[in-house]
């Protein structure tokens, strides 16, 4: 909601140039709105911090029940981008909650005297306008920071979702020696008399007749 000007309602002009008298009405319905302007702004303000308590909320349990088991299986590069994003948009939500509970609560913790509103407002409804007006920015500027805060985090979620998984590790390697030669490599099977080895640099698995076989060791890197 705009707060209206700080500057009571000035004459509207005729048609020739002259202005017109302000009814008693209009008078009436500009002060009614004046005092009202502040706890309207208020009520929206509260709305807000109450939707975004409830996403903060949201967001956090499920990142503590799934998040883990979304990104373990991430690359690494990958799984630094997801915990970015999504961290990134709980500070910003949190950022916007702040600035909701701001605008409903109002930033001044002190009570302010008749004479103080006087000498910096010159009148106490232009202090309730002043007081809309900044409610008014600081709600703003919340929902200005929600919308970030709802891209980063469904960046985040889209990541977990598309994001290639982590190649898969083999604990450890074969080393198989022969009376001609050595491989070192990942078993893909040992059947038929036949041990196959992926070694790298190969395009094709390296085979070797188990009877040729003179030592096996399990290893943890390949030369």
């Amino acid at each position: 909601m705009t707060a209206p000007d700080t500057d009571p309602p000035a004459a509207a002009s005729a048609p020739g140039g002259r202005p017109r008298p302000v009814s008693a009405a209009d008078r009436d319905a500009f002060d009614a709105l004046v005092k009202e302007s502040l706890s309207s702004v208020r009520s929206m303000a509260a709305a807000w911090r109450t939707g975004l308590t409830a996403l903060i909320t949201l967001v956090t349990t499920g990142i503590i029940v799934t998040g883990r088991t979304a990104i373990a299986t991430l690359a690494v590069p990958w799984r630094i981008a997801v915990t970015l994003a999504i961290g990134t948009g709980l500070a910003v939500a949190i950022t916007g909650l702040w600035q909701a509970l701001t605008a409903e609560a109002g930033a001044r913790a002190r009570l302010h005297t008749l004479d103080d509103i006087r000498a910096r407002y010159a009148s106490v409804q232009a202090y309730q306008v002043g007081q809309a007006v900044a409610a008014s920015r600081r709600l703003q500027t919340a929902r200005t920071l929600v919308a970030a805060a709802l891209g980063l985090l469904l960046t985040g979620v889209l990541l977990t979702w598309w994001a290639p998984a982590e190649p898969a590790t083999p604990p450890a390697y074969l080393k198989v020696t022969t009376s001609s030669a050595t491989a070192c490599g990942t078993l893909d099977s040992a059947d038929g008399g036949t041990l196959r080895l992926t070694v790298a640099g190969t395009h094709e698995p390296v085979t070797i007749p188990l009877a040729s076989v003179t030592n096996l060791a399990v290893t943890s890197s390949c030369p």
